[in-house]
């Protein structure tokens, strides 16, 4: 099964952006090359380090919550969630902090 997630292009070089997809996670080598039409401030679905499509807002929207809402239960179990960047997505847009065994540690 292949995973993609939503992010917001923040600038473009050439055929790479910087793309943010929350929570502090921001990676700025997103090669956009197969997808026509990227601008800065697009939310494109991005796997394996390739912009793969161009969102709408509520395209965007609905995949962030839907993420949000599947992988917060079960990086909540995991017992590697903290050193994962999904982990860390889900987790700190839902205010959990997770400690080093992975459990659950506080909620801001």
């Amino acid at each position: 099964m292949c995973l993609a997630f939503p992010g917001i292009v923040l600038s473009i070089d050439g055929d790479y952006a910087k793309v943010d997809f929350g929570a502090g996670v921001v990676r700025d080598d997103i090669n956009i090359a197969e997808v026509r039409g990227v601008n800065v401030g697009d939310y494109v679905l991005v796997h394996a380090g390739y912009a793969i499509q161009v969102l709408d807002l509520e395209e965007a929207y609905n995949a962030i919550r839907y993420w949000e809402e599947n992988l917060v239960w079960k990086c909540e179990r995991c017992s590697i969630a903290y050193e994962c960047p999904l982990g860390s997505i889900a987790t700190a847009r839902k205010g959990i902090s997770l400690g080093g065994d992975g459990k659950r540690g506080h909620e801001s």
